[in-house]
C-alpha cells in the first residue's frame, strides 16, 4: 500500500459610512468586472506567426515514442488508481463514510482589516459531497454578505469539484483535485483547485480536516479566489447508517489578491452511509 501511495504521489507531481460600509463588496464586485474586461480584452487580441522547418523521419519517430509513452503511463495510471480504490473500499468496516453521501449547511462570520475600517461579513456555505471509494465529487455554494441597515449586499459563486482520494489507514486521508467556480455577479467561470487532509481521533469517530482551495483566470493569470480553513468535526449523533456533525474552526478567504477576509466558521453536517 504504501508503495502505491508513493506512486500515486509521484504520479500526480507529473500530471465608516453606508458607502464606506458597502464598499469592501461593492470592490470586490469592481475587481470582479475589471478582470472580466480584461479577459475580453485579451481574447479579442491575438497575433500569430509561423516560421518552422522540420524532418519528417524525426518528427514520427518523436510522435511513436511519445505515443508509447502515454499509453504506458495510462495504463500505469489506470491500475495504481484500481489498486487505491480497492484498498478505500476494504476500510468501509471501520469507516463507512467511505461511501457515502454528505451534506453540508456551514456558515462563517468574518472581518476584513482595512486603513479605513474593519468590516463584517457573514458567509453562507452550504453544499453536498458524494463518496465512492477512491473518488469525490464536491459541490458548494460560497455566498459572501454584508449588511448595512439590515440590507444584504453579496457577491455569490459556486463550486465543483471532482475529487481523488488517498486513505492508507482509515485515520487519515489526502483529498485532491480540480473543477469550476462560477461567480455569479460576471458570469465568469474559472479553474478551481482543491486540496484536504483529514485526521481521525476518538476511535474515527472525530476528524481534523484542513483544506485549501484556488481558483485561476488563465487569460488574466489573476487570482479570484483563494481559501484556507481548519476546523474540527464531532460526531453528535449516530443511527443506522446516518451519523450527524457538528463543526468549529477557523476560515481565511481572499478575493481577488486584495481582499483578506479572516473568519470563524461553524455548521451542521448530516452523512449518509
Amino acid at each position: 500500500m504504501q508503495n502505491t501511495i508513493l506512486k500515486l504521489l509521484f504520479l500526480n507531481l507529473l500530471l465608516f459610512s453606508y458607502v464606506q460600509a458597502n464598499a469592501q463588496i461593492d470592490d470586490i464586485k469592481k475587481d470582479s468586472k475589471e478582470n472580466k474586461n480584461n479577459s475580453n480584452n485579451s481574447n479579442d487580441f491575438s497575433s500569430t506567426s509561423s516560421n518552422s522547418s522540420s524532418d519528417d523521419f524525426t518528427a514520427g519517430c518523436m510522435s511513436d515514442a511519445f505515443s508509447c509513452c502515454f499509453n504506458n503511463g495510462f495504463l500505469l495510471a489506470v491500475g495504481l488508481i484500481a489498486e487505491n480504490h480497492q484498498s478505500i473500499m476494504k476500510l468501509m468496516e471501520n469507516d463507512p463514510t467511505v461511501l457515502s453521501f454528505e451534506a453540508r449547511a456551514n456558515f462563517a462570520v468574518g472581518l476584513h482589516y482595512s486603513k479605513s475600517g474593519n468590516y463584517t461579513y457573514v458567509n453562507f456555505l452550504p453544499g453536498v459531497i458524494g463518496n465512492l471509494g477512491a473518488f469525490s465529487t464536491d459541490f458548494r455554494f460560497n455566498i459572501l454578505t454584508e449588511y448595512t441597515d439590515d440590507f444584504p449586499n453579496s457577491i455569490t459563486s459556486w463550486e465543483w469539484l471532482l475529487l481523488f482520494n488517498i486513505e492508507p489507514v482509515e485515520t487519515f486521508k489526502l483529498t485532491f483535485g480540480t473543477g469550476v467556480q462560477a461567480e455569479r455577479f460576471s458570469d465568469s467561470y474559472f479553474n478551481e483547485h482543491y486540496i484536504g487532509f483529514r485526521f481521525g481521533l476518538s476511535n474515527n469517530r472525530d476528524f481534523i480536516n484542513a483544506n485549501t482551495r484556488f481558483s485561476i483566470d488563465y487569460s488574466t493569470s489573476a487570482v479570484p479566489f483563494l481559501e484556507a480553513g481548519i476546523h474540527y468535526k464531532k460526531r453528535i449523533a449516530e443511527f443506522n447508517n446516518v451519523f450527524m456533525y457538528i463543526t468549529l474552526g477557523g476560515l481565511y478567504q481572499n478575493y481577488y489578491s486584495s481582499h483578506d477576509i479572516w473568519a470563524f466558521q461553524g455548521g451542521f453536517i448530516v452523512n449518509v452511509h
